[in-house]
């Protein structure tokens, strides 16, 4: 499947290590990824994986904060949703910030 141009990665051919921030996945891959552990943050908006990533000093205070695996939805609804991965972000938020 193609959207906007790109690839849509599926759970045949999506890892984090292929994937880049940009990328798009289906709904499966953000279902997979959420089951793996209890997620931090999941709305029909965004979807964070719960086991903190790394941690990162927050713009706005200068303290450290958990960043998480991010996904947000960009086209579609349950179970045919395209999401769109955003990197390591804070909770809640669904762009790649901060200072290692």
């Amino acid at each position: 499947m193609i959207y906007n141009g790109k690839p849509v990665y599926t759970s045949d051919t999506f890892s984090f290590e292929k994937v880049k921030i940009g990328d798009y996945v289906n709904q499966e891959v953000v279902d997979d990824c959420m089951g793996v552990v209890p997620p931090v943050c999941m709305s029909s908006r965004c979807s964070q994986i719960g086991e903190p990533y790394s941690y990162r000093q927050y713009p706005n205070t200068g303290k450290w904060r958990s960043t998480y695996s991010t996904f947000k939805c960009v086209a579609g609804t349950y179970p045919d949703g395209i999401w769109e991965y955003c990197g390591h972000c804070f909770r809640g938020e669904t762009e790649d910030r901060g200072k290692n």
